[in-house]
């Protein structure tokens, strides 16, 4: 009896021992294949070309109509009509706003009646000389002026237009086409301030903006800009340079102008992002994922024959919104050709010599 107990020992020992081996074993097989798939990083890649690079000088700049008019009356008075409104479009010539005309007109009246007495008194000269008024073409000149003098018709003349001039003077009227800007008096109020209103013409906006010394090199008159608001920075409006001003201020900065057309909700005084682009050619171009900071150094990381990703070493020419121009950095040994695959995505974690999968698109 002792002995069977013995033999059932030994042979649950055995069973025993077998399921641990086989647990191990799976095990074993589990990390390995973790392992694997580890070592196979997917990853985003782009083969590497010559092409050409569009260099982006950004900077900041105000919006300004091109053509801004200060409107005011040129005398006191109390306004009668108002013809428009702060965003009001109006036409050159059109009457913006009326004062009281009422002494204007009693003193252009007033005006004409001294006028027409003047006309009968220079008729009444003219007649004690031997002439008649109706023959002025060959009345000699120094006898005409003489006339017109004593007369007082020279004088009424004045007051006349003095008279009309003060009238038209009530009528405040668009000197240009555009828009009322910073209009604050009502109706039946006297004006304040130097201005009553500003016409903007703001079909056509101009924008000021700085550049440093050491991206003049990268303007010039007639180029291409681009123009975008903070608060729709992804809408880009396109317009030309016009302007350098040939000088350096206290700040390094030189002061460039650039005119563009303007869409239909921009407004003067808005503050704006300038956009200049350059094309550069035969440059290797990459987005700006691949490029890493490895060790302080610049690095994309190349795939090889055997699916593993190669670190390389970079210098970083030039870079935009969204990409890079990349060199090879020599000193470390590195190169670049055409047709290198470089990995542009899933780069984080890789270290030299990582296995990787290359993503199906």
């Amino acid at each position: 009896m002792k002995q069977l107990h013995i033999l059932a020992y030994l042979f649950l020992s055995a069973a025993l021992i077998g399921c641990g081996s086989k647990e191990k074993s799976e095990e074993e097989s589990e990390v390995g294949r973790k392992k694997y798939e580890i070592e196979k990083n997917p990853v985003d890649t782009i083969v590497l070309r010559k092409q050409s690079f569009n260099s982006q000088l950004l900077s900041n700049g105000k919006l300004r109509a091109l053509n801004k008019s200060s409107l005011k009356f040129a005398n006191t008075g109390i306004i009668t009509q108002l013809n428009g409104k702060n965003g009001s479009h109006v036409e050159k010539g059109d009457v913006i706003a009326v004062q009281e005309t009422r002494d204007a007109l009693l003193a252009l009246e007033q005006a004409r009646h001294q006028m027409e007495k003047a006309k009968i008194e220079l008729e009444d000269k003219l007649l004690g000389y031997g002439y008649k008024i109706s023959d002025s073409l060959h009345i000699p000149h120094e006898t005409m002026r003489i006339a017109r003098i004593h007369s007082g018709y020279n004088d009424a003349e004045a007051q006349l237009k003095s008279a009309q001039f003060t009238l038209d003077n009530c009528f405040l009227k668009a000197p240009v086409s555009g828009r009322i800007a910073n209009l604050s008096t009502k109706v039946y109020e006297y004006p304040t301030g130097d201005e009553f209103c500003q016409i903007i013409n703001d079909r056509i906006f101009e924008v000021e903006f700085a550049v440093l010394e050491t991206e003049l090199n990268d303007l010039k008159n007639g180029q291409k800009v681009l123009v975008s608001t903070f608060t729709e920075p992804e809408k880009k409006y396109s317009g030309q340079v016009t302007e350098i001003n040939p000088t350096v201020n206290d700040k390094g900065q030189i002061m460039v102008r650039a005119q563009f057309p303007n869409p239909g909700h921009l407004i003067d005084g808005m503050n704006v992002k300038v956009h200049i682009e350059n094309s550069i050619p035969d440059k290797f171009v990459v987005p700006k994922s691949a490029v890493l900071i490895r060790d302080n150094q610049e690095v994309l990381f190349r795939i090889d024959r055997e699916n593993k990703a190669m670190w390389t070493y970079v210098h970083v020419l030039f870079s935009n919104s969204d990409s890079y121009v990349v060199v090879p950095n020599q000193d470390k040994g590195a190169e670049l050709n055409e047709g290198d695959v470089v990995i542009i995505s899933g780069n984080l974690n890789l270290a030299h010599g990582s296995g990787v999968m290359i993503k199906e698109k």
